[in-house]
């Protein structure tokens, strides 16, 4: 599966398919640019809501939902928003006659006309998806138990609206994932899954539990101001100058392996003095590490919108070699943005426990998960 943006790209998509198997059909459906994406877990009993829980994607649609960094509550929706997501809810648990448990992915798009965003539903799975422990920790609320109630028939709870409560916190949900598995996968999210894992915390706001969380992976590592940082990725978007302006008062040293994209940071980023050096990364594996051990490199951001097309682009032999040197790597633009907004305001930090590492029963106040 891939998101087509030319006929060149379809071109290519297709004749691969057809040395796969002439025999089988493509399916291409519409894709919606620039759309926010949803998750929407739910419980019903013969077509009545019980309880439900909407989560905030950080990337934008086209990543697959396994691999999305989920925020609950959502921080970007208004209520308004968020009663048409219940009113959803409640419709299409009434129109199947739902007894037990549902997740739906909802597609937020803005109208060119500047009305109300579209909602629109674009999956909706009868089972328990995997953001199920996430929504039941965060909100306080066993939802297999409940969907248990439900399927039984006994003790079925009455319908609550939980997301009606307002939380003085917030938890987020990043994906673990194992690209050392798989020698020489570009290492770039898309609309198949790719996460092997996942890994939830809380915190105080977004910055606070989304910190956390990445630190939380596995073999994660938080470059230290005053070391390198790789720079690649699209030059006409403001992703790249968005991160050094979070990432240049720290001291870092910044890098990157095309002239197009040092022109970009030297020329928009907001302090006028950012330099970035031009380094050469060569197509051989020795030559590479040279050069990420040379330049002090300990962080690789490569934000580009679709995948390389061969083995010698220089934003796939950066974003390859990241994961193979264990080198922290962010490579989804509005996740890397959050990420150095992290940074910026998280360091230098003091030694010892974050302040935002507390027990889990302190944030919900100390009440069980029934």
């Amino acid at each position: 599966m891939s998101v087509i943006k030319s006929h060149d790209e379809l071109h290519n998509k297709l004749a691969a398919a057809s040395s796969v198997s002439a025999e089988h059909p493509v399916v291409i459906s519409k894709f919606i640019e620039g759309a926010a994406e949803l998750d929407v877990d739910g419980v019903a009993s013969k077509g009545e809501l019980l309880v439900h829980a909407v989560s905030e994607h950080v990337e934008n649609a086209g990543v697959h939902s396994g691999d999305a960094t989920l925020i609950l509550p959502p921080q970007n929706l208004e209520p308004a928003i968020m009663e048409r997501l219940k009113t959803i809810a409640q419709k299409v648990a009434q129109a199947w006659i739902i007894t037990g448990p549902f997740n739906m992915q909802v597609i937020k798009a803005e109208r060119a006309d500047g009305g109300e965003p579209d909602l629109l539903v674009i999956e909706c799975n009868l089972r328990a998806s995997r953001s199920f422990p996430f929504v039941s920790k965060t909100l306080a609320t066993n939802f297999v138990d409940v969907a248990a109630k439900a399927l039984t028939g006994k003790d079925v709870p009455p319908p609550t609206d939980l997301m009606a409560v307002k939380r003085d916190y917030c938890a987020v949900k990043v994906p673990q994932f194992s690209w050392t598995r798989l020698a020489g996968a570009d290492p770039m999210l898309g609309v198949e899954m790719s996460s092997t894992g996942e890994i939830a915390c809380f915190g105080k706001d977004v910055v606070d539990a989304y910190w956390a969380a990445m630190q939380s992976t596995m073999n994660f590592r938080v470059p230290e101001p005053g070391e390198g940082i790789l720079l690649g990725g699209d030059v006409d978007k403001n992703w790249l100058t968005v991160v050094v302006d979070n990432l240049a008062p720290l001291g870092y040293k910044f890098f990157c392996a095309s002239d197009d994209v040092k022109a970009l940071i030297e020329k928009t980023a907001k302090s006028g003095d950012v330099k970035v050096t031009k380094i050469d990364l060569p197509v051989n594996k020795m030559g590479i590490r040279d050069a990420f051990q040379s330049n002090n490199v300990k962080a690789v951001f490569s934000l580009c919108s679709s995948r390389a097309k061969d083995v010698t682009d220089k934003d796939y032999l950066m974003r390859r070699n990241a994961v193979d040197f264990g080198v922290p790597l962010m490579m989804e633009p509005n996740t890397a943005m959050l990420f150095s907004e992290c940074m910026a305001k998280k360091l230098p930090r003091p030694e010892g426990i974050p302040s935002e590492a507390r027990p889990w029963s302190e944030f919900i106040g100390g009440k069980p998960l029934v």
